[in-house]
């Protein structure tokens, strides 16, 4: 069984975990995924403001998917998949707000049908 760690010690061995600490800071929830058998598989982490929720899931260092999706009208407005958790988050991070210039617009919807 692996020793627990300082959040210290953990964001000196991995440096990338830098976005994590900083996220929870800010207010993120995190959540761990198990698999069948309770082994961890990653982490899902999200942040919900007034007009839209980010998401973050994790699978790994290397396996890292973003998105935003916004509550009125429903819809994901941007998604990103990568290797590198720091440019990912950072990316996330950089998102215009709602009416600002450059902010995503939903590209993909729900289904009325699926919602109801």
């Amino acid at each position: 069984m692996n020793r627990p760690i300082s959040e210290a010690e953990a964001v000196r061995r991995y440096p990338e975990l830098h976005e994590l600490v900083t996220a929870g800071r800010a207010g993120w929830t995190f959540r761990s995924l198990h698999d069948a058998g309770g082994e961890l598989v990653g982490i899902a982490a999200s942040y919900s403001r007034r007009q839209y929720t980010d998401a973050l899931f994790i699978g790994d260092r290397t396996n890292v998917s973003a998105a935003r999706v916004f509550h009125e009208g429903g819809g994901c407005a941007w998604v990103k998949e990568g290797s590198d958790l720091h440019d990912v988050v950072q990316e996330l991070h950089g998102l215009p707000e709602p009416g600002e210039p450059g902010t995503p617009t939903p590209v993909k919807r729900s289904s009325l049908l699926w919602t109801r």
